[in-house]
C-alpha cells in the first residue's frame, strides 16, 4: 500500500470531528501570517540551488539514516 493509498484509507475511516480538526489545522497553516510560517516561499532559482546542494551532500554520503530520522520524529512528535 502506498503512502497516498494509506492516507486516503485513514481519512475515509476517520470520524467527522477529527476530519474537521485536520481541515482547520491545514487552513491555519495556509492562511496564517507570513512571519509565523516556518518556511518562506522559494523562487525557482532558490529551489534549484537548494536541491542541487542537497544532491551533492547526498552523493558525498552526508546523510542521516532513516531509522535515526524516524526515532527523532517519534521523540519530537510523541508518535
Amino acid at each position: 500500500m502506498s503512502t497516498l493509498e494509506y492516507t486516503i484509507s485513514l481519512l475515509e475511516t476517520m470520524p467527522e470531528e477529527k476530519l474537521r480538526e485536520i481541515q482547520n489545522y491545514i487552513q491555519y497553516i495556509i492562511f496564517r501570517d507570513d512571519a509565523a510560517k516556518p518556511f518562506k516561499p522559494l523562487s525557482e532559482e532558490e529551489l534549484v540551488t537548494q536541491l542541487t546542494e542537497s544532491m551533492k551532500k547526498s552523493d558525498m554520503g552526508v546523510t542521516t539514516p532513516a531509522d535515526v530520522v524516524s526515532q527523532r520524529m517519534r521523540e519530537k512528535y510523541a508518535l
